[in-house]
């Protein structure tokens, strides 16, 4: 049984955000990959390569989404709910966050016991008398690596530089999403994020994101982007327009010398 822990009012309200956050990052971690997919879609497809306003939009439909997306999570506006935030606040009361909460959340401390999985006798020849010393050890080692001094509680100062290193890198494309996103300044922005920037940004997010579910959760996750159930590509198998019908009315067939005629394509990433 997993042991007692009464979670304090702030605790409680953390682990809600943690919630939000989750979801606001996985959607820019899916929604990067989509991007990226569709984009290999084109480059193996010599027939659509070509210049296409419905290209355009996809590029600044995700430009527009990924910097929001960034800029909200890193954010600290008191009447809103961001990643950097939620470091702020741990970073101001580690206490919170310590080492008896991570126990009582740890996963080895639910289910059978570990000389029923491991085998006793396995646990006796390196050393271990029972299940329980062994769950001791492993707590220690999963949460010390993040703890402060005492062990008692997060490190501050690791939550204070994760929060630093997050906002430096977003910081950066802050101006152009103020001057070129939520409305068009007459100033033009010092630097222009490429897709590949953004691409970092998001892989930031998510790894730190990783680190904080472990400690919120004890539970070990690699990335935020998830596992599709469906093929959600197959879509792309299926004619989107029937010559004759609706927007598709009055199309021009393609000759069959088209692909001797192809124009340049220019990639996203130029």
């Amino acid at each position: 049984m997993n042991q007692k822990f009464e979670k304090s009012q702030k605790l409680e309200k953390w682990l809600r955000w943690m919630e939000t956050i989750h979801n606001e990052i996985l959607a820019l971690v899916a929604d990067a990959n989509i991007f990226w997919e569709v984009q290999d879609l084109i480059r193996e497809n010599p027939r659509i390569q070509k210049p296409n306003a419905f290209y355009s939009y996809l590029a600044r439909t995700y430009l527009s989404h990924a910097l929001v997306g960034l800029r909200r999570q890193t954010k600290l506006q008191k009447d809103s709910i961001s990643f950097v935030r939620l470091l702020d606040e741990i970073a101001k009361n580690p206490e919170e966050l310590s080492r008896s909460y991570f126990n009582s959340r740890y996963p080895h401390s639910n289910g059978a016991d570990l000389d029923q999985v491991v085998g006793k006798a396995d646990l006796e020849a390196v050393g271990i008398a029972d299940a329980s010393q062994l769950k001791a050890i492993i707590k220690m080692n999963d949460f010390a690596q993040y703890a402060d001094a005492s062990g008692r509680y997060v490190c501050p100062q690791m939550v204070k530089d994760d929060q630093t290193r997050l906002e430096s890198a977003v910081k950066t494309y802050g101006e152009f999403a103020d001057k070129r996103i939520a409305h068009w300044d007459k100033r033009k922005p010092k630097v222009v994020p490429t897709f590949k920037e953004l691409d970092d940004c998001i892989k930031l997010l998510d790894q730190t994101y990783v680190k904080y579910h472990f400690l919120f959760h004890a539970e070990s996750i690699d990335t935020l982007m998830p596992t599709y159930q469906y093929e959600w590509k197959s879509i792309f198998c299926e004619p989107w327009l029937k010559i004759g019908f609706g927007s598709a009315k009055g199309l021009i067939r393609v000759s069959e010398d088209f692909d001797d005629e192809l124009p340049d394509f220019k990639e996203y990433m130029e």
